[in-house]
């Protein structure tokens, strides 16, 4: 080998540092760089947030007893139908489930784990693994998985190790088995670890709706259900491109809810909407709320209710809580006061060509207490039949591309719904 010559090794030499410099100064810039782009799609209070004092209205209006005009749910027996649960995927942990095609999906657990899955069960090994930065106390954990309508993306929707909603987006075009570390697109501070929301679903123009509740606290002392300049106690519409930055933006026909209003509010008002779902058939909206101590309710929103406010804290369903109902507030399509053991309402989806006739055009929901599978039929005199179906941690429902049902279990895993054999 030839040896260089003092003028050239000091060339060389000279060449070397000013790359490791570079080199150093790339690596200590770009998180910083990377910090500031965060900050454009991150949602922070401009103030602190209090907590309850037992002396404020809302912790007092929190404990007191619930009012006899709200309706106990009673639903009609029937335990004659030939259904049952058969398990579909051992998962303990499991808390949303989605299909890629007719026979492949995805599968979350609560601590940040994501499986795929095909007709021979779940992957050894998990496909994503957000544990690390997955926090699990009370409401929180990952929450919600969608796929978008070209099937290019996985959505996520989880709370990290700081309380805040993180909704990432991680990249399918390589396979089901190779989704990267993903790609943030929305970031929303939680004020506590309660009431944080955490559905999504691609509506039929191809939005995603996301849901974020209103952060906690009794009563929501902070108000977020009834501030339209945050995204918390509100579904948000939104435009989502992970190509892009930024990621999202306000999606276009979003309501124009006045001055200082967050434009990617579609409908707010709302104290925990854990679960919702389109109607294939007429792609309404179906959206479940979490009440404070007394009503469950279900909300059935047509695209005319863009803008809605559904009342949160100023009622809680039909009761007064703070306020009492206006017109200038969306009443609920149906509720019911706690008791007889149901406390949580877990929706659901409207059933079309599911595994029996007695489902037709109900929708499947059921509570998180009570456990047992129910089938609502909304209109003029709604009516309930209780399933002879039940579970232990029920956390979501799902349905497949050939009109299957799931019940996702946070106790056991995913069981389908299927016809007695």
């Amino acid at each position: 080998m030839t040896r260089l010559s003092g003028t050239t090794r000091l060339t060389f030499l000279a060449f070397v540092a000013i790359a490791v410099i570079a080199i150093f100064q790339t690596s200590t810039s770009n998180p910083e760089s990377s910090i500031d782009r965060r900050y454009e799609i991150w949602w922070q209070p401009e103030t602190e947030t209090s907590t309850n004092s037992q002396d404020s209205r809302e912790f007092k209006l929190s404990n007191e007893p619930c009012p006899n005009n709200i309706p106990l749910l009673e639903p009609k027996q029937v335990d004659s139908v030939d259904l049952e649960l058969s398990l579909f995927l051992d998962l303990p942990g499991a808390i949303a489930l989605v299909f890629f095609d007719a026979e492949n999906g995805f599968v979350a657990q609560r601590n940040g784990l994501v499986y795929a899955f095909n007709p021979a069960g779940v992957s050894a090994v998990p496909v994503i693994d957000k544990t690390s930065d997955t926090s699990n106390e009370m409401d929180q954990g990952l929450l919600g998985l969608a796929i978008s309508p070209d099937k290019n993306w996985l959505y996520l929707n989880r709370t990290d190790l700081r309380g805040s909603s993180v909704i990432t987006a991680h990249s399918l075009q390589s396979g089901m088995s190779n989704l990267g570390g993903g790609v943030e697109i929305i970031v929303v501070d939680q004020p506590s670890a309660m009431h944080n929301g955490g559905d999504m679903a691609f509506d039929s123009e191809g939005r995603l709706l996301v849901s974020f509740g209103d952060g906690g606290g009794l009563g929501d002392p902070n108000g977020h259900g009834q501030d339209l300049s945050t995204p918390l106690g509100a579904v948000l519409r939104l435009d989502v491109d992970p190509n892009q930055w930024p990621p999202h933006k306000p999606a276009v026909g979003n309501p124009d809810l006045g001055p200082g209003s967050d434009p990617r509010i579609w409908v707010s008002g709302v104290r925990n909407p854990f679960r919702f779902s389109f109607d294939e058939v007429t792609g309404d909206l179906w959206l479940t709320d979490l009440g404070q101590q007394c009503v469950e309710e279900l909300n059935v929103l047509a695209s005319a209710d863009a803008g809605a406010n559904l009342g949160w804290n100023l009622v809680e369903g039909s009761r007064p809580f703070l306020g009492r109902h206006n017109p200038s507030l969306r009443s609920p399509d149906f509720e019911y006061r706690h008791g007889r053991g149901r406390c949580a309402i877990i929706g659901g989806f409207v059933v079309h060509g599911g595994p029996h006739p007695i489902l037709e055009d109900r929708y499947l929901f059921t509570d998180m207490c009570g456990a047992q599978l129910m089938a609502l039929k909304l209109d003029e005199d709604p009516s309930v039949l209780a399933l002879p179906l039940h579970a232990s941690q029920p956390v979501a429902f799902a349905a497949g591309h050939a009109q299957d049902l799931y019940l996702i279990d946070l106790a056991s895993g995913v069981w389908q719904i299927n016809l007695k054999e």
